[in-house]
């Protein structure tokens, strides 16, 4: 099987990085008219969310650019995974002394 395309892994990764954020939004159906929560028109919260998901196809060009290979399934779930990867990474800090 040949190696994914980077700009491939990096939209799949996109998708990925959406795919969490629209499954918030469709929680809210049935609340939406009636209590839209105040973050849905949080300029700060929806550019948060942009970088992420962008993040998100970074880090299947991430995985890809290593060598690793990114198939199709795995790449949009890279994509949703990266704010859990990120937030992991930042609660280990190393131990010095």
């Amino acid at each position: 099987m040949a190696q994914m395309e980077l700009m491939n892994g990096f939209w799949l990764g996109i998708v990925g990085g959406i795919i969490p954020e629209l499954y918030a939004l469709y929680k809210l159906r049935h609340t939406f008219h009636d209590e839209k929560p105040a973050w849905f028109t949080s300029w700060f919260y929806w550019i948060i969310t942009l970088v992420m998901v962008l993040l998100g196809g970074g880090t299947v060009c991430l995985y890809i650019s290593m060598g690793v290979n990114v198939n199709a399934l795995i790449a949009i779930h890279l994509g949703m995974a990266t704010p859990l990867l990120i937030s992991t990474a930042l609660k280990e800090k190393p131990k010095i002394g």
